[in-house]
C-alpha cells in the first residue's frame, strides 16, 4: 500500500519538475528575445539622435518597431499563460 502511494507522489513531483523546467526554458527564451529587441530599438534611437535625414536609417527603425510590436505580445502571452 505505501510502495503505491509513493510512486504515486514520485511521479506528481516529477511532473511538476518537468512543467516547472518547461516554464523556466520559456522565460529564458523571453527573456533573451526581449533583450535583443532592447539593443535592437537602443541602436536605433542613437541612429536617429545623430539627426541623420537617411532614408535607410527610418526604415531600419520602422522594421524594429514593427518586428518588436509584433513579437512582443506573442512572446510575453505564451510565456505568461505556460507559467499560469
Amino acid at each position: 500500500m505505501y510502495n503505491y502511494k509513493l510512486q504515486k507522489e514520485l511521479h506528481n513531483e516529477y511532473q511538476l519538475l518537468n512543467r516547472a523546467r518547461s516554464r523556466h526554458q520559456d522565460f529564458e527564451k523571453l527573456i533573451d528575445s526581449i533583450q535583443e529587441r532592447i539593443t535592437e530599438l537602443e541602436t536605433s534611437y542613437q541612429k536617429l539622435k545623430t539627426g541623420d535625414p537617411d532614408f535607410a536609417v527610418h526604415a531600419e527603425m520602422e522594421r524594429v518597431l514593427y518586428r518588436h510590436n509584433a513579437s512582443l505580445g506573442c512572446n510575453q502571452g505564451s510565456a505568461v499563460k505556460k507559467a499560469k
